[in-house]
């Protein structure tokens, strides 16, 4: 059997970006969605997520980009001159091997995000982090520790396998790359909650359409897995990101993507339904 979780990043990030996601959950095949841990309207997510009952509900923990959720002073090594988190995972990644990066203060920025989830009445199933940061080894361990303390069943920790499509577009091919080593080297040292689904659409990631999805989906094999999806991608962030995210509900809402789910027997379902 395949299961198949879809999952939608972003969610909270606007009003305007948690429409089209219930669209695609409502009358697609979005079955749940990651929440950024500081969110900047957080009871808005909450409220939105309540109409969609059916809707698993992650929390894609943040340390880049915006404020943080904990108190500044106590979380200094996260944040920037500015008193922001930086900007670009791969920034965040140097300065965590370089040791400037206190892991307390990980850990610390991390629960603060999952308490503020969940006294906004939001039930999660999963952990992510925000830029995939969550590979990066001893990261990774910090988020176990806190899914196994909260108890959230599940955290994403698996790349999809390399394939000749990353040689097409070698610097996100690369990435993807790095990213599934890091995630290897990861899931070594966590326990059991580092053996969620095969995550897919890291190559993809805003450009997914039809034709994109179709051909991930023939990948699969029996098991677990996730396709991550963007459809609430913010229209005013330029004309060719309208197209792709306009192509990419169109496809999260294909009667021909289900006639293909139903063809090959995939079954659609929440991160707290694969434990």
């Amino acid at each position: 059997m395949i299961r198949l979780v879809v999952d939608a990043v972003g969610f909270g990030s606007s009003p305007q970006g948690n429409t089209p996601i219930l669209r695609a959950h409502r009358d697609g095949i979005v079955t749940s969605v990651s929440i950024a841990g500081n969110a900047g309207d957080l009871a808005r997510a909450a409220e939105d997520i309540a109409q969609a009952p059916k809707l698993g509900v992650g929390l894609a923990l943040a340390l880049l980009h915006g404020p943080p959720v904990a108190k500044p002073d106590s979380v200094t090594t996260l944040l920037a001159a500015d008193g922001r988190f930086r900007s670009h995972s791969r920034t965040f990644g140097l300065d965590w091997m370089r040791g400037r990066i206190a892991a307390a203060h990980v850990e610390a920025e991390f629960e603060a995000q999952i308490e503020r989830a969940k006294s906004a009445g939001l039930v999660l199933d999963h952990l992510c982090t925000v830029g995939h940061l969550g590979f990066l080894p001893g990261v990774g361990q910090i988020v176990e520790r806190l899914a196994r303390r909260y108890q959230i069943a599940g955290i994403r920790t698996e790349v999809e396998t390399p394939t000749l499509s990353w040689m097409a577009d070698p610097a996100r091919g690369l990435e993807t790359g790095v990213l599934s080593a890091l995630a290897w080297l990861t899931r070594r040292r966590l326990g059991a909650l580092g053996y969620g689904p095969k995550t897919w659409g890291y190559m993809e990631s805003e450009r997914l359409d039809e034709i994109r999805i179709m051909e991930l989906l023939g990948r699969m094999g029996p098991g677990a897995h996730e396709l991550i999806c963007h459809p609430g991608t913010e229209a005013e962030r330029g004309a060719d990101v309208r197209e792709t995210h306009d192509d990419e509900i169109s496809a999260l809402t294909s009667p021909r993507l289900r006639s293909v789910l139903e063809e090959r027997k995939i079954v659609l379902c929440r991160w707290r339904d694969l434990f």
